[in-house]
């Protein structure tokens, strides 16, 4: 089943945003993930890769995020962290997230450094994931797993 190929998961730690706002940064992102994610090779659809992109915000108030040991507001910049996880992703890959998502996600947050928006990746193997019950190796046949991991 093609929903089982990939399941992107993009945790936004930023400060409070309005819903409304919310859900067009999560369109935006969802999209930026399609396009980045999708291949015409083999895997899922891009309307099933759509319907598996989890987008989830842990927002930070103007006391639970230092650097530096001053909060945002005393530094007078917004930190925004995206910690990106899927399966199988090479450094390629990441690099050519990095490069798309930094600018959009500076654009879509009022970042103007873009220094001040850090992406972490969390790759892992099939084998460290199940969905139903079923880890994704035995989900996903070994084609699937050799051509996802030939594109990252």
């Amino acid at each position: 089943m093609g929903l089982d190929w990939a399941m992107p998961y993009l945790r936004v730690t930023c400060p409070p945003l309005p819903a409304e706002r919310k859900r067009h940064i999560a369109g935006q992102l969802t999209e930026a993930v399609n396009l980045l994610f999708f291949s015409p090779r083999g895997g899922p659809t891009r309307e099933e890769l759509r319907e598996r992109t989890t987008i989830h915000f842990t927002e930070y108030g103007g006391d639970d995020l230092y650097i530096g040991g001053r909060s945002s507001g005393e530094r007078g910049v917004t930190d925004l962290t995206v910690e990106l996880s899927d399966w199988n992703m090479g450094v390629c890959q990441q690099r050519r997230v990095a490069r798309h998502l930094t600018p959009l996600l500076a654009r879509l947050f009022g970042v103007k450094d873009p220094d001040n928006v850090n992406l972490r990746f969390h790759s892992y193997p099939p084998t460290a994931f199940a969905a139903g019950g079923r880890l994704l190796a035995d989900r996903v046949p070994r084609i699937g797993q050799a051509m996802k991991k030939l594109q990252g």
